[in-house]
Formats: structure tokens, sequence, C-alpha cells
């Protein structure tokens, strides 16, 4: 069945329902009404009856008086008379049929019986020799047969009243029934229609928030009315269409952030290549000079020209083995390592990074200090309790963009970084702070933002600040599940950059905790 179908059987019903009631209600007003009329009638019965009474009164203080033939007395007797045959005539010429009402059987003939009397009595008037007594006698009994007569019309007005309370208390209770009928009729319509037309919509708008909330699997009951069962199939549709375009969408991101990040890593490669190319330049000086002294040692030979040479060419291989632990760092910034997550020493990734930048010439007047309790000398942890799941370039891009910032964000000769790590309720938070320019609260607001910077031009180097570095590294961090915060108390007095990673050993125990419920769930 339709919802349009639907509407119109409830529109139909109800109207059904109040011409029901209203027929009710008029067939009741009706019955009123004619009871009302009737009882009019039997009040104008009664009332000329009480003149026919008062007319024989007027002839018995006549006859009482001695005074048979006054002319008056057969005025009255006429009028009496008249009356009376006005009563019993059923259907008077040019009267509506219910001017008067028809009289009882009983009533008709007590009225016959009284003017009966009163035509002797009109007879014996005009005899004189007729005593007196016996026309008092008439008239009394023509004044009795006329009590009776008002006796039996009023118990015919009791009996209409009767009647028509009767029909008053039938016509309340029909409409009174109906009425209520009616209601628990609406009422009960009223909750089908609300429950056919609500359910389907309350289905929907879950539908919207979960579509809303970036649940594109989830889909809407194809359940009720022709229309909703319609529109759920057209709103799974569109829910299966935006599923498709956000997953592209999203993959789209994914791999365009990627780029970026690896754009970045690039040109944190260039940027620290350029730093530390003296750091490679001395170490093969000395390795050339080395070879070289080597060589001459072994073309004059002498007793202690190997001890010199063999000397010489350790100094050679030290100095090789540094250039390759410079070049091996660079080259494991610009690596790509796709999405795989390995067991990453925050402490020891931090050290790597101060070592990378304390060999950039520009930094070398600025102090940088890595803080870290109980560390080993490559900064790592005994107990590795600052280690956590992540992809390692990544995690050394995210530290080293945060450690560039704060060494350009101070001044010679009394600009210090501080770099400090700790565990903290199953998270890994490190913390790089510096006494630089600090930050307003504008700047603070828009940090991460992509593209803002506040770096012009760096010293020596002719590099401009793309304002993507902060970014990154907040995509970075929330891609590993950790978070990060920017602090200042105020321009000139320094910034704090908070990062916090859940811990290594605090993820894989929430993986074993959670894996049996899924096994048992399946």
């Amino acid at each position: 069945m339709t919802l349009g179908l639907k509407l119109t059987l409830t529109t139909v019903a109800l109207f059904v329902s109040l011409v029901v009631i209203g027929a009710a209600a008029l067939w009741g007003l009706n019955g009123l009404s004619r009871d009302l009329d009737g009882a009019l009638q039997e009040y104008t019965t009664l009332r000329e009856v009480y003149q026919v009474g008062v007319h024989v009164a007027a002839v018995r203080s006549f006859i009482a008086s001695d005074r048979s033939t006054d002319p008056q007395m057969a005025v009255e007797l006429e009028k009496a008379i008249t009356r009376l045959e006005q009563l019993t005539t059923e259907q008077p010429v040019g009267e509506g049929p219910e001017t008067r009402p028809q009289l009882s059987e009983e009533a008709n003939q007590i009225a016959w019986d009284a003017k009966a009397k009163l035509a002797y009595l009109q007879n014996i008037a005009s005899d004189p020799t007729q005593s007196p007594a016996h026309e008092a006698e008439v008239a009394t009994t023509a004044m009795n047969r006329l009590g009776a007569l008002i006796m039996a019309t009023q118990q015919a007005i009791k009996d209409r009243q009767t009647q028509a309370e009767e029909k008053r208390r039938t016509a309340i209770t029909l409409v009174a029934s109906i009425a209520g009928a009616v209601m628990l009729f609406t009422i009960a319509l009223s909750v089908w229609q609300y429950r056919s037309v609500m359910s389907p919509l309350n289905r929907m708008r879950r539908g919207v928030r979960e579509i809303a909330a970036g649940q594109f699997e989830d889909r809407v009951a194809e359940r009720g009315d022709r229309e909703f069962r319609q529109l759920a199939a057209d709103f799974n549709r569109m829910a299966a269409e935006l599923e498709g375009l956000y997953r592209n969408l999203e993959q789209k991101v994914a791999d365009t952030s990627r780029e970026l990040v690896r754009s970045e890593r690039l040109a944190s490669v260039g940027f620290l290549a350029a730093g530390v190319a003296h750091e490679i330049n001395n170490p093969l000086g000395i390795m050339a000079g080395h070879a070289e002294l080597a060589l001459r040692k072994i073309e004059r030979g002498g007793d202690d020209a190997l001890d010199e040479a063999e000397h010489a060419l350790r100094i050679v291989g030290d100095e090789s083995y540094r250039c390759k632990q410079i070049i091996q760092q660079l080259l494991s910034m610009s690596r790509a390592s796709g999405d795989m997550r390995e067991p990453v020493s925050i402490g020891k990734t931090a050290h790597d990074v101060v070592e990378l930048v304390r060999g950039i010439k520009r930094f070398r007047d600025r102090e940088i200090e890595l803080r870290i309790d109980n560390a080993q000398p490559d900064g790592s942890t005994p107990t590795g309790e600052l280690t956590v799941l992540a992809n390692a370039a990544e995690v050394k891009q995210a530290l080293l963009n945060l450690t560039i910032n704060a060494l350009d964000a101070v001044e010679p000769p009394n600009g210090q970084v501080w770099i400090e790590a700790e565990r903290r309720d199953g998270h890994v938070a490190l913390c790089v702070r510096d006494n630089g320019s600090g930050m307003s609260a504008e700047t603070l607001e828009h940090v991460f933002e992509p593209f803002y910077t506040r770096r012009a031009d760096t010293d020596g180097v002719g590099q401009m600040g793309t304002g993507l570095g902060l970014s990154i590294t907040h995509a970075i961090v929330q891609s590993h599940g950790g978070h990060i915060r920017a602090e200042s108390d105020g321009p000139g007095r320094g910034s704090r950059f908070i990062v916090e990673w859940p811990a290594g050993d605090a993820v894989a125990q929430r993986a074993d905790t959670v894996s049996p419920r899924h096994e048992q769930g399946a």
C-alpha cells in the first residue's frame, strides 16, 4: 500500500465518521424537535380545555342564580360547544397536519360526552319547563367530564415528556458512543499513520547521520510504504556512490600526502646536504693526506715505513667510516620505506637527529641538548620504554622538522634548544623547546596550517620557508595515532612542541586484548 492511498483512506474514514456523527446528532435533534412540537400542541389542547371549562363554569353560575333564560348563558354554551368541536376534529380545514394533535381514544370520548352534555343543556335551556336542578346536574356532569379531559390531557403531556426524555437519552448515548468509537478509531489510525511515516523517516535520519559521520558502508533497510522503499533505495544508491567517491578521494589524498611527505623529505635532505658537505670534505682531505703520506713512506722504505703506513691507513679507514655514517644518515632521510610499521626508539631517533643537525655549519653557534633519563650513548633506553610502532623514516623526518624549526627560532650566542623524552601513561612524550622568538596567539592558531610560515630565508643556503614542515609533521604524528600541540608564553619567551605517541608495548597489549574478542565474535 502506498502512502498516498493510506492518506486517502484516512481522509475518507474521517469524513465518513464525521458524517455518521452528524447524522446521529441530526436524528436526535429532529426527534427532540418533534417531541417539543407535540408538547406545545398538548399544552395548546390543555389551554383550550381550560377555556371550555371557563365557559361551562359561567353556565353553572347562570343556573345557580336562576338565570337560565339569560341570553348570555346561551352564548357561553355556544362558545363551549364550538371549542369542543374544534378539539374533537382530527384535521381542521386549512391547517397543517401538526397544528393540533389527535386526541387519544379515551380523551376523544370524554370530549364527545362533554359536548353532548352541553348540547343537552343548550336544548333544555330553551324549554322553560325543565327544572333548574336538572340543569345544574347536567352542568356539574359536564364540568366533571371536562375535569377528566384535563387529566387525560395532562397525562398525555407527561407521556410525551417521558418519550422525549427517553429519546434524548437515546440520542445522547448514540452520539456519545459513535463519538467515542470515532475517537478511538482516530487515535488508532493516528498511531498507525505516525508509525508508518516516522519509522521510515527515523531510519532515513539515522542513515543521513551515519553518512555525515563517514560511515558510507551502512545502508537503510528498504521497508514501509512504496514511497519510502523507493526513497531508501535511492538513498542506498547515493550512499554507494558516495562511498566509492570517498574511497577514491581518500586514496588520492593518501597518495598525494605520501608524495608531499617524500618531497619534503627530499627538501630536508638537500637542506642537510648543503650544511654537512663540509663535514664530508674534512674527512676526505684527511684521508687524501694520510694516503699520500703512506705511499711516500712505502716508496722510501725503511724499518719504520710499514708502521707509519699502517697508522696512516688506519686513519684513512676511520675517516672513511665517518663519511659512510654521514651518507647513511642522509640516505635514511630520503629512502622511501612505505607504510611498514616497526619498533622505533624515540630516544635513538632523537639522538641521530641531533647528530645530524650538529654538523650543519649555520647551527654551530647554537646549543642543542638531548635529555633522556637512563639513556645509552646512542639515545636508546635499556628497557625499551620509549619505543613506538611507527615508520622510522617518517618519525625521523618529524623530529628533524621540529628540531630545525626550534634552531631557526633562536639567536646566537645564547640560543638553546632542548629535546626531552619520557614515558607518560602508555604514551611516549617528546618535547622540543627553545628560548627563541616565541609565538603569538595568532601564530599558535595557524602554526600547523599548510604554507603558513614566518621564515623568509635561511642563512647561508638561500632556502625560503615553504610552511609545510610543521603541517607535514602534524600529519605524520596523527597518522601514527599520536597528538601534537604547540605552546608558547608569548613573543620572545620561547616555544614548546609536545608530541605524544602510543607506546609500542601498550599498542601490543591492546591488540592482544582485542583479538580474542574478535575471534569470539567471529
